[in-house]
């Protein structure tokens, strides 16, 4: 036991006899620091990709209050339509078409973990359906009117449209 001691208190001697302690702690100085900056790297990708999706959802909702006041000013432009308020519900998000490589598949541009992939255009949501309130709705004609108008400028069928008068 003596001499297990006596190795190990040998070995710390070597390395303050060369001035190699030095180096050890140089070592484990960096790295505790590589450790600690890896860790933020990961920590900056995630709110990179956090604030990616955030940006898609504010995009998305303020394509859908376009769409809604677009509406608004529509329908409150036809004849005995007066003070409308437009709901406007969508079946999915934005959707993402790749372009095609020669072989069929998706383009890609990079390599390993940094490989993306190319878009070629970016469709918007897919209307579900469209509720709107307004005076004048409660008349067969301007619902029937306003109905057509909508079902036709947004390319929906006619039943995904309710009309009711305030």
């Amino acid at each position: 036991m003596a001499e297990r001691y006596r190795k190990s208190s040998g070995f710390l001697t070597f390395l303050k006899t060369k001035g190699r302690i030095w180096i050890l702690l140089l070592g484990a100085v960096l790295g505790v620091a590589l450790l600690l900056f890896g860790g933020l790297a990961n920590e900056e990708e995630a709110v990179a990709q956090a604030d990616g999706i955030s940006a898609r959802e504010v995009e998305l909702l303020e394509y859908e209050v376009r769409v809604e006041r677009e509406l608004e000013t529509l329908v409150e432009s036809v004849a005995g339509v007066g003070d409308a308020e437009v709901m406007v519900t969508f079946e999915n998000g934005y959707t993402v078409r790749y372009s095609k490589d020669a072989s069929g598949g998706v383009a890609t541009v990079g390599s390993g973990s940094r490989e993306e992939a190319i878009f070629s255009t970016v469709v918007p949501p897919t209307v579900g359906g469209v509720g709107v309130v307004c005076r004048g709705g409660e008349l067969a004609h301007v619902r029937e009117t306003l109905t057509e108008l909508i079902s036709t400028a947004l390319g929906i069928p006619s039943n995904r449209v309710y009309i009711v008068g305030k």
